[in-house]
């Protein structure tokens, strides 16, 4: 199933929140009033997004997450969207990352051995950020919304210190030259618990439940990706893709495997699936 909420309060990626705002300076009109409004939108878009780079750009300290509201009708129309941003620690080799991840204390994600087929790529250890479906996402949602329309500043920043951490583990298959291979991306986060104001569209197939080691898993792909809501038949239609996710009962950690491209099999997620639960 998929998450929606019956509240419109969502974090959208910075490319929508600028992008509706650039196609609107476009169409300026052949009247001299029209060109001059014109005008001076693209002066205000540009001033926007050199304030939002400049803040993307600005150097942040480990655990440090920026929530970026833009107050403007034309670049956030609905009033709800909002941007964080925040220190991730980039990590070239594994050995490297398991002892970074044992000094900062993250969720546990370790492998004995990469993946058949595949190298590792690299890790990033960072802030956690809430998910808006969980009541904390919803929470901090409202708060940043709230607080940005009231500030009275075009672009509002609200600075977090938070001292969980996710981490994500990319692994890139081994291919002949110039061949499109698979990419296996394994992430760790705390589990956020279900927002009740959270509504779920059916999708068209019913996700497999696996049980490994004592865990419940949940596997989607092809149907399984493919959600209907009374607006549109059919909406996220990731095609290739394949999804492994669960909640260790034992920690409360959220674990998902996603990967996209090359022939994956659901045997082989299930596989790496059981290092990290037998690993702990």
């Amino acid at each position: 199933m998929m998450k929606f909420l019956k509240s419109t309060i969502a974090v959208t990626s910075l490319a929508l929140l600028l992008g509706s705002a650039y196609g609107s300076a476009s169409a300026a009109g052949s009247n001299r009033s029209a060109a001059q409004s014109a005008g001076a939108t693209t002066q205000t878009q540009k001033s926007i997004k050199a304030q939002v780079d400049a803040i993307l750009l600005q150097k942040k300290k480990p655990g440090e997450i920026y929530y970026i509201y833009v107050n403007d009708k034309k670049y956030n129309p609905g009033g709800f969207a909002y941007w964080g941003t925040s220190y991730s620690l980039p990590i070239q080799n594994y050995d490297e990352y398991v002892q970074k991840a044992g000094v900062l204390k993250t969720p546990f994600l370790q492998l004995q051995q990469a993946p058949e087929g595949f190298e590792f790529q690299s890790a990033y250890i960072g802030p956690y950020k809430p998910q808006t479906w969980s009541i904390e996402g919803q929470k901090l949602s409202k708060q940043i919304v709230a607080e940005g329309k009231a500030s009275g500043k075009t672009v509002y920043v609200k600075k977090v210190t938070e001292t969980r951490r996710s981490v994500s583990l990319t692994y890139a298959e081994r291919l002949a030259f110039q061949e499109k291979g698979a990419y296996l991306t394994i992430t760790a986060e705390p589990a956020g618990e279900v927002d009740p104001e959270v509504d779920y569209a059916p999708s068209l197939a019913k996700p497999e439940k696996l049980d490994i080691s004592g865990q419940e898993l949940t596997y989607k792909t092809g149907d399984a990706l493919i959600y209907k809501t009374a607006n549109s038949t059919m909406i996220n239609n990731s095609k290739g893709a394949h999804y492994l996710e669960w909640i260790d009962s034992r920690t409360r950690i959220s674990y998902t495997i996603y990967a996209s491209g090359g022939k994956v099999t659901k045997e082989s997620l299930a596989a790496l699936a059981e290092q990290i639960i037998r690993g702990q």
